[in-house]
């Protein structure tokens, strides 16, 4: 198995950057921070360890079933 060095590993964090950037600049990415209450980070966290995968695949999932729930109760 092979190494990689840390000048190569240097080169694939300076490509990923710049590739990240140019998604964020064409608008394909977009990116989003939050700040808050200790307390309230920690249920936040709770709910995306609990929805499991990657932060951005967890909270989509719980927004989207949200989503239709809230969806739901509005209908008569």
């Amino acid at each position: 198995m092979s190494r990689i060095t840390p000048e190569a590993k240097k080169r694939y964090a300076k490509t990923a950057t710049a590739i990240n950037q140019a998604k964020l600049d064409a608008g394909e990415y977009r990116q989003i921070g939050i700040k808050g209450k200790a307390a309230d980070i920690e249920i936040i966290e709770a709910a995306i360890a609990k929805a499991g995968g990657s932060r951005t695949q967890a909270l989509l999932k719980i927004c989207t079933e949200w989503l239709a729930e809230s969806q739901a109760s509005k209908k008569p």
